[in-house]
């Protein structure tokens, strides 16, 4: 999370410098020691595209989660199945040193400090962790976690000042040690660690120090921990990326609030705020690690006096969601973790200055734990979207286009392709801002020749602030539909039948191809127009509050308007074993 100016100032002038601020199969690749390139483990490795688990190629879907902003044990694992059903498969978590070591030397970690019960529950309930242990976090918590005895310290903050490192050593080793126990080579929930945060330019010293970021990650190293190590730049700057010298890290990763904190004009987005060249810039800086975005925007942070966390969450609303998580997903990301999801309360002082007790954050999840606001429902239709289209780990992100698919200037897409015929079309108004309705045709390559969209006759739209995700050549089992317009919630192959549910904005016309299907009908409802087109059963409907269901086969397609979907769930049923609640698979639906 970026700081805020006041924060900045307060910190700089508390620690006697300037000190470093932030702005703002197998795969291939094996993760190896940062200096001396041994094989550390082989659990968790990645390729360009994405990270791998046990082998299996992954989309990892994250939720920002502290534990210190929610010292009851108990209630941890509510939070981490509400995150599941979500569709969220990890959950990035902060470590606040000033609460750990308020005295120098002094590290506690009983009762409400301890951070077992947070890793525990996330064992129980099958998700992964990223953590983040700073000691550097930011997080809109007081000196961004550096405790208060720290001014003591004479030396530049963040650099390789002696007495800096030395203030750090306890610390790290006691928390890296707990974490390291954590990790999932020794059978627990971590699969990442985040040395340093932010670390993205510096005032009055040498910037970057690469013997910093060394001596940073080998701490993390001593302390036992093995699994890769990825950093947070503040900007796409490159800071630590593999490759830019001593201290990089394993995977680079960055952060992002397009639409900034202005809470009281919630409806007012910025001129330029969504990023259209993310991936471009990827491939410049990391190109052989997975698109990675360790911060975005959730919410926003809101200061005393200011408009109420309800007026952030009317900023990063349902359609703020929609808009701005698929077009990240435009861009190829495949680690992807959203700062805030649940953001909790800031206990006793451990809030920023400019800030208040509630870290509400207007989240997905509301401070109080419940799920009623519309950007959980929203998130959870896409999260459930990536965990049953293990394609889209290894595509390939098209550039941003107003001229080549659809016959309407005023809509954006770029299409992400893979080495098969499976691709995803990314929909969006090139003005991203607008809350007018436009209309178009989609005209895409299948498998079955180039084709225009809708074949039986009308036109797709967008309506208000809205994105879609349009499917090409999409496997459903042992069925592939050769195109959806309806977007995809979610799948699942039972023994007598395969289940797939689909979804559209109120009253939109959609259009559904299933190939090598002929023989398709409605088993359920009517309003459905079927035909057949070449090797393929076409059919359009338009969307409703009555469920339709039509039969391909032993294909069972659901046809649901956007609110009524929201109302589905995906149970997530343990399997047996030690691990039984991660599945036997994390992207497999057939698993």
């Amino acid at each position: 999370m970026k700081l805020s100016n006041l924060l900045l100032a307060a910190l700089a002038a508390s620690s006697h410098a300037r000190n470093v601020m932030p702005r703002g199969g197998r795969p291939s690749q094996i993760i190896h020691d940062a200096h001396k390139r041994e094989l550390l483990q082989d659990i968790v490795t990645f390729d360009e595209h994405s990270l791998f688990i046990r082998g299996e190629r992954v989309t990892i879907f994250s939720a920002e989660i502290h534990p210190f902003r929610l010292p009851v044990a108990s209630l941890y694992l509510d939070l981490f199945h509400k995150v599941k059903a979500m569709g969220f498969n990890m959950v990035s978590f902060y470590v606040d040193w000033a609460v750990l070591e308020g005295k120098p030397g002094e590290f506690r970690s009983e009762g409400a400090l301890d951070l077992q019960p947070f890793i525990d529950a996330a064992q129980e309930a099958g998700i992964y962790l990223l953590a983040r242990p700073g000691p550097y976090i930011n997080a809109e918590v007081s000196g961004g976690g550096f405790p208060g005895w720290l001014q003591r310290v004479k030396g530049f903050l963040r650099t390789n000042a002696s007495d800096y490192l030395s203030a750090t050593d306890n610390y790290v080793e006691k928390v890296g040690a707990i974490i390291a126990k954590a990790q999932i080579t020794n059978g627990g929930p971590v699969i990442l660690y985040q040395p340093e945060n932010e670390y993205s330019a510096a005032v009055g010293t040498p910037f970057p120090s690469h013997s910093y970021l060394k001596y940073v990650n080998d701490q993390a190293r001593k302390a036992g921990v093995v699994v890769p190590l990825i950093n947070n730049d503040a900007w796409q700057g490159g800071t630590g990326a593999p490759g830019s010298g001593e201290g990089a890290v394993d995977i680079y990763g960055h952060d992002g609030y397009p639409v900034g904190f202005d809470c009281a004009n919630p409806y007012t987005w910025p001129k330029d705020g969504l990023p259209t060249t993310w991936h471009a810039e990827h491939e410049k800086t990391s190109p052989n690690t997975p698109y990675s975005i360790i911060e975005f925007q959730g919410g926003g942070f809101d200061p005393p006096g200011g408009a109420g966390f309800d007026k952030c969450y009317d900023l990063t609303n349902h359609e703020f969601a929609r808009i701005f998580y698929k077009n990240n997903l435009a861009a190829g990301v495949t680690i992807f973790n959203i700062y805030m999801t649940w953001g909790g309360t800031n206990w006793g002082n451990i809030g920023h200055p400019d800030g208040y007790t509630s870290y509400d954050y207007g989240a997905p999840i509301k401070e109080d734990r419940t799920i009623t606001r519309e950007k959980y429902s929203e998130i959870k239709l896409q999260g459930h979207f990536l965990r049953v289209s293990p394609a889209y780990a290894a595509s390939e992100p098209s550039n941003f286009t107003t001229t080549k698919y659809t016959d309407n200037k005023n809509i954006a897409v770029t299409a992400l392709t893979t080495k098969k015929d499976d691709a995803f079309y990314v929909v969006r108004h090139a003005d991203y801002r607008t809350t007018d309705s436009a209309s178009y045709k989609l005209k895409v390559p299948t498998s079955a020749g180039t084709l225009t969209i809708p074949q039986l006759g009308g036109s797709l739209a967008l309506n208000r602030r809205d994105s879609k995700i349009h499917v090409v050549d999409y496997p459903v089992g042992k069925y592939k539909l050769l195109y959806s317009t309806a977007e995809v919630f979610t799948w699942k192959k039972f023994s007598d039948k395969t289940v797939l549910v689909l979804y559209g904005g109120p009253n939109e016309l959609h259009e559904v191809a299933v190939k090598n299907e002929s023989k398709l009908k409605v088993v359920e409802g009517d309003g459905v127009k079927i035909d057949k087109k070449k090797n393929a059963g076409v059919f359009q409907f338009k969307t409703s509050s009555t469920r339709r269901v039509v039969q391909a086969g032993n294909l069972y397609i659901y046809l649901l308007d956007r609110n009524s979907a929201y109302d589905y769930w995906v149970p997530d049923l343990p399997t047996k074993g030690e691990n039984g609640a991660f599945g036997t698979s994390v992207m497999n639906p057939d698993s």
